[in-house]
């Protein structure tokens, strides 16, 4: 492909990603597809907090939550968040890079993990602090187009057709030799998030204190 094809194809692309958001603002904002479970196997619910209005703006994000879990035996904690909005702005604003950005750099390229059986999948990215003294972070990631959950490599071309998305994002800090680890631990909230019948709460009248992220 010449680089004026591949040139054309990003402004049809990008004219597709307006004329979708365009559309998904006459209509009525898409909401989360469930609410957080009070707990999610041997997890329970620590606290539940919610994105800066500032990230929210740059997503264009009409609903979302953030809730975090704590392991009782191991005392690890992650974090759970899902957004849902218009297809342009969460396709195109990457986790990793975002924290990339800010205190993190990343030292490897990013990996999809599929589910057992099914044919959703996730992407996982493991960053290093800039500060040595801090932990590590491990993340996991994937996008809902209403048919599955998929990790493409290229979002923004993946789903240029779309008018609307769910993103969810599975975070955990640990030291930095525990990647594998921690992995290990995303896979399972994750398979516990997504497989687990969940049902109306009152979590979201409840803002406690986990600390805003940089995430976009």
């Amino acid at each position: 492909m010449t680089r004026s094809n591949i040139a054309v194809l990003g402004c049809v692309l990008s004219l597709l990603s307006c004329l979708a958001t365009s559309t998904w603002r006459t209509e009525t904002p898409p909401r989360c597809a469930f609410e957080p479970a009070q707990t999610l196997g041997p997890w329970q619910l620590l606290e539940h907090g919610e994105l800066q209005a500032s990230e929210l703006a740059i997503l264009r994000a009409s609903d979302h939550w953030r809730v975090g879990y704590q392991h009782p035996q191991t005392r690890q904690v992650v974090v759970v968040t899902l957004i849902a909005g218009a297809a342009g702005p969460l396709a195109s604003h990457l986790p990793e890079t975002c924290y990339a950005r800010q205190e993190y750099s990343s030292h490897s390229d990013a990996v999809v993990w599929k589910f057992p059986e099914t044919s959703d999948s996730f992407r996982f990215q493991t960053l290093h602090p800039r500060d040595v003294d801090q932990p590590a972070l491990t993340i996991a990631y994937g996008w809902h187009d209403g048919t599955r959950w998929s990790a493409p490599r290229s979002p923004r071309f993946q789903f240029a057709g779309s008018r609307t998305l769910q993103r969810m994002l599975v975070t955990m800090r640990h030291p930095g030799g525990l990647t594998t680890e921690a992995r290990q631990v995303l896979q399972q909230v994750l398979e516990l998030t997504v497989n687990k019948p969940h049902q109306p709460s009152q979590l979201r009248s409840a803002r406690a204190a986990i600390p805003p992220s940089t995430q976009k």
